[in-house]
Formats: structure tokens, C-alpha cells, sequence
């Protein structure tokens, strides 16, 4: 079961694809297909910078849709390099065009835009906090602790030694609970 809108979307739309650690699904400047639904594993994308470092612009994570902006476009404007093993599929770029001709798929193909852009939001004004303990006390507070604290580390653009001693410190001061390893809760 796909979220929504790509629920929406015919049977023949998608395409489902089994990906392992170290696959790359598209490069930057490659033809675009479609856009994807991440069902399980990790996928990067990622741009070279002018001295040859991968900067990673987005993290998709399961259950989360990647490449929208491939509907628009004639080429992909970033590498998807697979981090973790797991499925996805594929969803043709003429389908989603086609669908948004029904009202119901451009609402919520909208809505689902409009929920992307308040988390990125939301998690840039995280990332402008100074302090370590503040930034990880507010990613914690906005539900940013899903996975392990390696993954909130690179969320909030810290190491994650900054992150445990900041984790330490919001348990030692009783604003959070670390209930056994790697698991911490609001108090």
C-alpha cells in the first residue's frame, strides 16, 4: 500500500524494485523516469561539490517519496545513491502529471508538498540553534528521534559524540528519560 496521493495512481504507474546497499537508482543529469516511494531502506541524495565532495541534500527514509521534482523536470538534478537494502517503487512522471488533472490527487499531492516544506522548515530553525543540548532537546520535542541517535546526529548537523554528550546532560538535568541504550523520551 502506497501513502497518498500515490494511492491514487494506477496499478500500471508503478513499478516496484528490490535495492541493495551501494545501488544507484539515477545520476544527476540522467533522463527522469518518475519520482519514488521509499517502502524500506535509506536512499541519499546527493550533489558533488566543486572540490569532489558528496553533500547529501536529502535523506529519504521508509515510507517517505523522493525525486518529486523530477516531474517537472527533464533531468535529475542529483545522484540517488541506496544506503540501506530495502523496496521502493517507482512511480511514472506521465502518470503523476496525467493525475493531476483529478482534483482529489492535486489536493492531496499539494497537502503532501505542503507538509515537506513545513518539516524542512522547521528542521532548518532547529539546525540554526547554537547550543548542542538546546538543538537536540528541540529535535527530541519535534519527534526528530525516530531511529538511532547516529541518524538524529546528522539530522541536527551534529557529530554524534556532541549528540550523546548532549542526550547525557538533558538526562542528568531530568528533561529526559533514557529508559535502556539508544532510547530516550521526554520526561
Amino acid at each position: 500500500m502506497l501513502p497518498e496521493p500515490y494511492d491514487l495512481l494506477p496499478t500500471t504507474a508503478r513499478q516496484s524494485q528490490t535495492i541493495a546497499a551501494g545501488d544507484v537508482l539515477f545520476r544527476q543529469g540522467a533522463r527522469t523516469l518518475g519520482l519514488y516511494v521509499l517502502k524500506t531502506g535509506r536512499v541519499h541524495l546527493e550533489r558533488v561539490g566543486p572540490n569532489g565532495e558528496r553533500l547529501i541534500i536529502h535523506r529519504a527514509t521508509s515510507g517517505t517519496s523522493f525525486a518529486e521534482a523530477s516531474v517537472f523536470s527533464e533531468r535529475y538534478h542529483c545522484d540517488a545513491i541506496v544506503m540501506d537494502a530495502g523496496e521502493l517503487v517507482r512511480i511514472d512522471k506521465s502518470a503523476v502529471l496525467a493525475a493531476f488533472a483529478n482534483p482529489d490527487f492535486a489536493r492531496a499531492y499539494g497537502r503532501q508538498a505542503a507538509q515537506q516544506v513545513q518539516a524542512h522548515r522547521q528542521i532548518v530553525e532547529i539546525i540554526g540553534i547554537r547550543r548542542a543540548e538546546d538543538r537536540v532537546m528541540a529535535g527530541i520535542v519535534a519527534g526528530l528521534l525516530d531511529g538511532t541517535v547516529v541518524d538524529l546526529a546528522a539530522r541536527l548537523q551534529l557529530t554524534h559524540e556532541a549528540t550523546y554528550r548532549a542526550l547525557r546532560a538533558l538526562v542528568e538535568a531530568g528533561r529526559v528519560n533514557n529508559p535502556s541504550r539508544g532510547t530516550y523520551r521526554l520526561t
